[in-house]
């Protein structure tokens, strides 16, 4: 089961689909109704209704807590096997975590297309719950373990096979996230910053990109860096253009500012991290 830990939708983050759906992105979280993609693995999952869920950043593992009861958890995985070898791989349980381990309650069974067991942890705070597989016809798999406290089982006995029958396969296909990733959508409305360190001396860059078109920018450096921010030192103020890549085109932010030359800055994404100007950067809803 160790084998299932590997990123699946990690590797398609922050990227949006030509039909509005939308590719899974890190820490954002989705309700029921919402559908997130990995086309790296040709998987889509539409989230099942009372449940919420979100991609850990850097884990691979996409989670669902119930909107019922903040008590259970649905972990989804992927790999490359077949229904049969994951049945073996059952059977003898599996840790997932430090001192706690997995185990089947009874055999696995199939239901139409789907391979489901009954399982429990081995701790004293007992879990109870299921592992339910699926594969399609382009070569991965995907499984999800559902627990939760032993008192609530009951309530998901019924409830367990939306989990995966809301996961639909199709052709993988590559993409590449400097040219699908929409930055005008993602940008608008954040507050994005840049920060970097060298020993006692700083190094911070701010944008406040309002809704409106316009923004602010707050510029700060100390030690070493004291001066190389120029005449954009400080608070400024202006209009801002984002424009998307298209074809050989970079995505590019550009401020023009109401006193200061204008900035035409380049968008991009090495490594599912996000980059102004070759400083890696981070954005977030503005209050």
């Amino acid at each position: 089961m160790k084998t299932l830990l590997i990123t699946w939708l990690f590797s398609s983050v922050f990227l949006f689909d030509v039909f509005g759906q939308e590719i899974v992105q890190p820490t954002k979280s989705y309700k029921g109704g919402e559908i997130i993609l990995a086309p790296h693995y040709g998987l889509q999952l539409e989230i099942p209704s009372h449940w919420t869920g979100y991609l850990s950043r850097g884990t691979g593992i996409f989670t669902l807590y119930s909107d019922s009861t903040n008590e259970a958890t649905a972990l989804y995985f992927v790999n490359e096997t077949s229904l049969d070898k994951i049945k073996n791989n059952w059977k003898s349980g599996f840790e997932l975590a430090p001192q706690l381990d997995i185990q089947l309650r009874a055999k696995p069974t199939m239901t139409e297309d789907l391979l489901i067991a009954p399982v429990q942890t081995n701790t004293n705070n007992m879990y109870k719950g299921y592992l339910i597989a699926k594969c399609g016809p382009y070569g991965y798999c995907v499984t999800v373990l559902m627990y939760t406290p032993q008192q609530y089982i009951s309530e998901f006995e019924n409830k367990i096979e939306p989990l995966l029958n809301q996961v639909s396969f199709t052709k993988p296909r590559v993409t590449d996230a400097n040219q699908t990733f929409d930055w005008r959508k993602n940008l608008t409305g954040k507050m994005i910053f840049t920060f970097e360190r060298e020993e006692s001396s700083s190094q911070e860059n701010k944008i406040w990109l309002y809704y409106d078109g316009s923004f602010k920018s707050k510029t700060k450096r100390t030690g070493i860096f004291i001066g190389s921010a120029g005449k954009y030192h400080g608070t400024k103020k202006g209009n801002y253009t984002i424009i998307n890549a298209e074809g050989d085109k970079p995505a590019t932010l550009q401020l023009d500012f109401y006193k200061q030359p204008a900035l035409t800055l380049p968008l991009h994404i090495v490594n599912n991290q996000y980059y102004i100007n070759d400083h890696l950067v981070y954005f977030m809803e503005l209050d």
